[in-house]
């Protein structure tokens, strides 16, 4: 697996759209674009976890409709500290309807999101948390493959079934 180095992790905007380009295939999530602050020790407990990823639970349960299929944010934690990276991946199977959106100032309607991207935690911090999102077309269960340096196999992030926002009437 093609791992890359540098882009930084940004806010990310929702917006609308119309046709958004092919994907691209990596990008990468550098620690200066890093949220502030490094999340809580006991993150597990609140979280959908896949080694040392983590993201809260149920990301895709109030996704919001686009031209281009359903998008939400979703901040994304990686324990441990630089100079260890982790590769977050799009299944090859999944890589036409499963688009991530790290590493850099994002918008679902003109960018094309990741197939993958690789994680550059802080030094200085135990835990690395970076704004950013996915976008999904269609309506089956997705996952993410995490890549750790501790492990050849990769830690399965079970993401469930993208659903459309429908605010209570």
């Amino acid at each position: 697996m093609k791992r890359l180095g540098a882009l930084g992790a940004a806010a990310l905007t929702l917006t609308l759209g119309s046709a958004v380009a092919a994907p691209v295939d990596s990008g990468v999530a550098r620690c200066d674009r890093a949220i502030v602050g490094h999340g809580s020790a006991d993150w597990r407990s609140e979280s959908l976890a896949a080694g040392p990823v983590g993201v809260f639970r149920h990301p895709l349960r109030r996704m919001s409709p686009t031209a281009n299929g359903l998008v939400t944010k979703m901040p994304l934690l990686v324990e441990g500290r630089e100079p260890e990276t982790v590769t977050v991946s799009v299944p090859p199977a999944l890589r036409q309807r499963v688009f991530i959106y790290y590493g850099k100032p994002s918008t679902f309607q003109r960018d094309p999101g990741f197939g993958e991207v690789e994680f550059q935690p802080c030094a200085d911090k135990p835990r690395t948390i970076w704004p950013g999102g996915i976008r999904v077309k269609g309506k089956a269960a997705v996952r993410l493959n995490v890549f750790a340096e501790d492990r050849a196999e990769p830690y399965v992030l079970r993401l469930g079934k993208p659903k459309a926002y429908e605010p209570a009437s």
